[in-house]
C-alpha cells in the first residue's frame, strides 16, 4: 500500500510538472488576445480549481485543475452497515472544444485519481458465521478502498469559456461555469482486516471481501457535475 502511494504520488508530480510545461510554451499571442481564466468550483468532486488558457481562440481551450473532498457517510454493503471516511482528490487535465464559438462546451480528457476511503463496522461474530467465536463477541472491520487505475478518461459537456474573447473590452470579465460528465475509474481495490487476527476467520473474510468489492464495482463509472465561477484576466 505505501509502495503504490509513492507511485501515485510521483506521477501526480509528473502531471504537474507537464501541466506547468505547457502553460509556459502556449503561444504568448493566444494569450493576449484572449487571457487566462481561473475558475472556482464545487461539486461531485469536492471544492476545486481550475486554471484555463485558449490553445485556439474561441474554439478550443486547455483547462488543468485540482479537486478534494472529504465527508463521512454511512452506507451498507453486503448487509453489513458500515461507517465510510471518504477522500477525494482529483487533478483533471481536460481540453474544452467551444463547437459554437460560445458558451457550450464538449470536454474530454483524464483526471488523476487519488481517491480513496476507509469503512468500518462493529457486528455480531454470529452475523459473519465465526462459529469459532461465541456469539455476542463483537468483531471490527476495517476495510480500505482505492482505485490503481490513476489515470481515468473523462467526457462531459459544459457551459462557460472561462478564456472567451472580451467583447466588451473589460480588464476583467467573470462568468457562470458548469460541468456535467462522468469519469471511468474502473473496480476498487479492497483490503478487508478484522480485529480478531483468528486464523479460522482467513475463509470467511476473504468471502466479505469479495462481497464487498462486488458491491463497490457499481462506481465504475464516477459522476462529475459542478458549478462555480470564473474570471478571465
Amino acid at each position: 500500500m505505501a509502495a503504490r502511494q509513492i507511485i501515485k504520488g510521483i506521477r501526480g508530480r509528473i502531471l504537474q510538472l507537464v501541466i506547468g510545461m505547457m502553460l509556459l510554451i502556449l503561444p504568448v499571442q493566444a494569450q493576449a488576445l484572449l487571457g487566462i481564466g481561473v475558475t472556482g468550483k464545487v461539486g461531485t468532486t469536492g471544492l476545486g480549481a481550475d486554471l484555463t488558457v485558449p490553445l485556439i481562440p474561441n474554439w478550443i481551450n486547455l483547462r488543468a485543475g485540482y479537486n478534494y473532498g472529504e465527508w463521512r457517510p454511512s452506507t451498507t454493503q453486503g448487509g453489513i452497515n458500515y461507517k465510510a471516511d471518504v477522500r477525494l482528490e482529483t487533478t483533471p487535465l481536460l481540453i474544452d472544444i467551444h463547437p459554437f464559438h460560445g458558451n457550450f462546451r464538449i470536454t474530454g480528457g483524464v483526471y488523476l485519481n487519488r481517491t480513496d476511503f476507509d469503512l468500518s463496522s462493529i457486528v455480531d461474530a454470529s452475523t459473519l458465521g465465526l462459529g469459532t467465536i461465541p456469539p455476542g463477541t463483537n468483531v471490527t472491520l476495517n476495510a480500505n478502498v482505492s482505485w490503481s487505475k490513476d489515470y481515468a478518461p473523462y467526457f462531459g459537456i459544459g457551459y462557460g469559456n472561462a478564456a472567451d474573447a472580451n467583447l466588451f473590452d473589460l480588464p476583467i470579465a467573470v462568468g457562470l461555469s458548469i460541468d456535467l460528465g462522468a469519469y471511468y475509474q474502473g473496480s476498487p481495490d479492497v483490503v478487508l482486516t478484522e480485529s480478531t487476527n483468528d486464523p479460522l476467520f482467513a475463509p470467511e473474510l476473504a468471502i466479505e471481501e469479495a462481497q464487498l468489492k462486488e458491491d463497490l464495482s457499481e462506481f465504475k463509472f464516477f459522476p462529475v457535475l459542478t458549478i462555480g465561477i470564473h474570471i478571465r484576466f
